[in-house]
């Protein structure tokens, strides 16, 4: 994490699609606050509604991969703590930048995924799949195997 930020990005084994959680987490008060905004890859139609820390990111990882010559859909989970201080969109883009170069683990599922995911946040994961929309679509669709077609 960076400027009590903690950023998770999970790859997934999929054509483009993209889901952005932005957790803002007693900076107020006490409260807990989830955005998120997708798209598919058809891309997005109108400005995303959680604003331009969407697009930052988006353009960090797709750089990545561009020059990996890779292409996967993208979960980024992003909390913001107390203590936090809006500094725009560059310190995302810089932190998105710095993860991309980092080592990486590998799971076998996007369920074990965001177990290990679960015990590096500080929300519960629970709370991030029902407040999106494409991570609660891929944990609650059956993933079609090749087996499936030899029975």
């Amino acid at each position: 994490g960076s400027l009590n930020n903690y950023y998770v990005i999970i790859l997934t084994p999929t054509e483009w699609q993209y889901e952005w959680y932005e957790a803002f987490i007693k900076i107020i008060g006490k409260e807990e606050i989830i955005f998120s905004d997708y798209e598919t890859n058809g891309g997005k139609k109108e400005y995303s509604r959680v604003g331009g820390c969407y697009y930052t990111a988006k353009m960090a990882v797709l750089d990545s991969l561009f020059k990996e010559k890779k292409q996967a859909g993208l979960l980024v989970l992003r909390e913001a703590y107390e203590g936090y201080v809006p500094l725009g969109v560059f310190n995302v883009r810089e932190n998105m930048k710095e993860a991309m170069k980092k080592s990486y683990k590998e799971f076998e599922t996007l369920k074990d995924a965001m177990l290990y995911c679960g015990s590096k946040l500080k929300i519960p994961v629970k709370k991030y799949v029902k407040q999106g929309t494409l991570l609660n679509e891929m944990l609650h669709t059956k993933q079609t195997t090749l087996d499936q077609y030899f029975k």
